[in-house]
């Protein structure tokens, strides 16, 4: 009987000591890590869970450097450059503004003009077309302008044109193709404006179609990259931006014509110094009145740069008014280049799949835990600091309740660099999350939403029971073996006395 009492006192003990253990781990809830791609090297975020408060993706852009519109570069927008009154660099594939200064400060561009009365003509004209150049071509042109020799009722066709247009600034022949398509010049100027602002430029304005006009024509810094960046899009610009040497064939007026570059950057053999490997294309300006300017494309080590600078201060040998001693534009070019190619690199910096952090989910007996669903590339400092590079969540405005089903979307995500929001993604839930249907999950679902760690609890109390439970089993097993060895020594006493007997 005794012994039936003491096999029931350890089976309780043993029965108490399972319940302990499993009711913590029947409130403790699901957690994952955030997992950061080992690839990209400095991006081991700090995830901090907020509430949303602006729209998804405008924080980027007011707060970030990301897309063409971005208003916090990577590189900041202090003066980096001597003269410059406005920069901008910007990186095609990743959609990132890496610097700027004074991006939307109206200044005059000079013949950066023609680029739009290049891609304008394109729209309007076949490459093969032929083109009368009407009487007076001369008369009709600024004075002491670029230009190939165009005289009256000389043919030509309007690829030609367009090789002398943007290789070497030719402002005959941006009359001529004005001339061609509208009649005039004053008729062809309404359709550039209209051109740049249906991609965007809101900061533009043309006055000529050749830019020589004393200030009349005037954009910003950013709204000329949008320019190129849209302009790049037909590859048969990029062949009369990116050209170092052409020859027109002899016309009905004229023999061969040679064309070189006027983009030095771009071409070696005139002044050597400026000449870089990485830049794919380009055309300079410069009027006294308005500066040196010039905007180029760049690409090097999987980065396609934008890159324009206006307003650069030209200065000349005091002895030979024709002969620079710095041309400014060139000079600040290559600082800008150096800038953004010596000190960044694309990297990828989320992840479809990529898991980041858990949302508390109220009445649900987990958290969720999110997920992205796309691939975001951006340029990011090439020695970016881990401690620098932050990622933020941010749940739905009214915060989650279960249910929730797996792929719902439960929030966004923010990548930072310091004061820069480079992305945003939309999250999703990787798991369903289902309702609560015991109370012990409604309490733990109440302690979540009052900000306390109920796995934690849960974890320390089932800790010290199950030491407690232990310590008592363990004092019971070994008072019961002990009483059993004095009962057999007793037994044994009785037994001897017997046979004394």
């Amino acid at each position: 009987m005794k012994k039936s009492k003491r096999l029931s006192l350890i089976l309780l003990c043993a029965s108490l000591l399972l319940q302990v253990i499993l009711l913590p781990a029947s409130a403790t809830e699901t957690t994952t890590q955030t997992t950061v791609p080992q690839t990209t090297q400095a991006t081991q975020p700090v995830v901090t869970p907020t509430t949303a408060e602006a729209e998804f993706g405008t924080v980027c852009v007011l707060n970030g450097c990301r897309t063409i519109e971005g208003m916090v570069p990577l590189a900041g927008t202090e003066r980096v450059l001597d003269t410059a009154l406005g920069a901008f660099l910007y990186e095609v594939n990743t959609d990132t503004v890496v610097y700027s200064y004074n991006p939307d400060q109206k200044l005059a561009c000079g013949s950066l003009t023609k680029i739009v009365t290049a891609i304008v003509a394109m729209q309007y004209c076949n490459l093969d077309d032929m083109v009368t150049v009407e009487s007076g071509i001369k008369a009709r042109l600024p004075v002491s302008s670029l230009t190939i020799g165009l005289t009256s009722e000389e043919q030509i066709s309007v690829r030609d044109l367009l090789y002398a247009l943007l290789m070497t600034s030719a402002n005959d022949a941006a009359v001529v193709l004005a001339e061609h398509i509208s009649g005039n010049r004053q008729g062809f100027v309404p359709l550039m404006n209209q051109w740049v602002q249906q991609i965007g430029c809101t900061n533009t304005e043309f006055g000529t179609v050749h830019g020589v006009d004393g200030g009349l024509s005037s954009t910003t810094a950013r709204d000329m990259v949008k320019i190129i960046r849209e302009a790049t899009k037909n590859e048969d610009f990029v062949e009369f931006f990116g050209k170092e040497t052409y020859d027109i064939p002899a016309t009905n007026k004229s023999e061969q014509r040679d064309l070189t570059t006027t983009n030095y950057m771009r071409y070696d053999a005139v002044l050597p110094q400026f000449y870089d490997r990485r830049v794919t294309g380009g055309i300079q300006s410069y009027e006294t009145s308005s500066g040196a300017c010039l905007a180029v494309t760049a690409n090097y080590n999987d980065m396609n740069y934008i890159g324009v600078v206006l307003g650069c201060t030209r200065v000349m040998d005091a002895e030979d008014t024709w002969r620079p001693t710095t041309y400014g534009n060139f000079e600040e070019m290559i600082e800008l280049l150096k800038l953004g190619f010596d000190n960044f690199k694309v990297n990828r910096i989320v992840y479809d799949g990529m898991t980041l952090s858990q949302i508390a989910v109220a009445g649900g007996e987990c958290n969720a835990v999110a997920q992205t669903q796309v691939d975001i590339d951006s340029v990011v400092p090439a020695k970016a600091q881990v401690k620098n590079l932050t990622i933020t969540i941010k749940q739905k405005d009214e915060g989650l309740s279960a249910p929730i089903k797996a792929g719902e979307q439960i929030g966004v995500v923010e990548i930072w660099y310091r004061n820069s929001c480079m992305a945003e993604a939309e999250i999703y839930s990787m798991g369903n999350v289902k309702a609560a249907d015991d109370k012990s999950i409604e309490i733990h679902s109440a302690v979540a939403r009052n900000g306390l760690n109920e796995s934690g609890i849960f974890s320390i109390i089932g800790t010290i029971c199950v030491i407690v439970l232990g310590l008592a089993a363990a004092y019971l097993a070994f008072n019961a073996y002990m009483r059993s060895r004095l009962r057999a020594r007793r037994r044994r006493r009785r037994a001897n006395r017997r046979r004394i007997r």
